[in-house]
């Protein structure tokens, strides 16, 4: 536990540095994400594809891979998530190619690519958009609520929890550890406005929900409480798709570098389906402003 909250803590502070630097360009950011993108990806696909006994594996082919995770940004950074989408598009055609000239790889094997095309890159790259569109606010709250929801997911089912929700795909997961995470999303809204609205710590802001609320506090607050708590959800699903994932391939963890964290997969998980919510959110809303 003690080493756990180290880690937790240096990498809050070196998120915290990121941030700050993204005050002077949000490009700073955006090769962040492109990293850790990278990063997961590669987990993934030796998750996947790892031949050790006892564990499922599938032949994958890297460089439709490694097309998206290049093209994704540039073609995000330009035509939004049309160029999101064609860069997908793009890595998946040429996957399928491969597959059909290429006899050692089965069906299984080409649609185990395209879950790793899509899942992490994929959804990863909608935090360009978010970013280059209206900043970090957005960002932040598919970081911090993912982030914190799971903490409370964790903390109160490690305490309180004793009848399991979904045992055969999380087994540590209970209906207390669920609604707590659910209530930390809430959580973490409410400090996103604290850190970034209202003590107004430097980072790249573009859109407020304070300007939203055309500068009402109290009703800033309780949207950032809901908007927190509808994001949670995500959270939840989030996890339990990587935990679905690691017990299908036999995995405990996707890394070990981030020590007692896991790899960046187990940090992220949550993380990719929060920011698919943030995005949805934030065309609703791109509609009534």
């Amino acid at each position: 536990m003690i080493k756990r909250t180290i880690t937790g803590v240096v990498m809050a502070g070196f998120l915290f540095l990121m941030l700050w630097l993204t005050s002077f360009s949000h490009f700073v950011f955006d090769g962040l994400v492109m990293v850790v993108s990278g990063l997961a990806a590669w987990e993934m696909f030796t998750a996947l594809s790892s031949k050790e006994e006892g564990k499922k594996s599938f032949n994958l082919t890297l460089v439709p891979i490694i097309i998206v995770w290049v093209l994704s940004y540039p073609l995000s950074f330009y035509f939004d998530y049309l160029g999101l989408f064609f860069a997908t598009i793009i890595a998946v055609l040429i996957a399928f190619i491969i597959f059909i000239f290429n006899e050692k790889i089965h069906v299984e094997d080409f649609f185990a690519t395209v879950f790793v095309i899509l899942y992490p890159v994929g959804l990863l790259s909608i935090l360009y958009i978010l970013n280059l569109n209206y900043g970090m606010i957005p960002v932040l709250l598919a970081i911090a609520i993912g982030t914190i929801s799971d903490l409370f997911a964790y903390f109160i089912g490690a305490l309180f929890g004793k009848k399991k929700i979904f045992p055969k795909i999380s087994p540590k997961k209970t209906y207390a550890g669920c609604i707590a995470g659910v209530f930390g999303g809430a959580v973490g809204g409410i400090i996103v406005y604290l850190i970034f609205e209202l003590a107004k710590f430097p980072t790249h802001i573009v859109f407020t929900f304070l300007d939203l609320m055309n500068g009402n506090v109290g009703l800033t607050i309780a949207l950032y409480a809901i908007v927190g708590l509808v994001i949670a959800v995500f959270s939840e699903i989030g996890d339990l798709a990587a935990s679905r994932v690691k017990r299908e391939v036999g995995i405990k963890d996707y890394g070990k570098i981030l020590g007692s964290h896991g790899g960046i997969m187990d940090r992220i998980d949550s993380i990719m389906f929060t920011s698919v919510c943030v995005a949805i959110i934030m065309v609703v809303i791109s509609f009534f402003i």
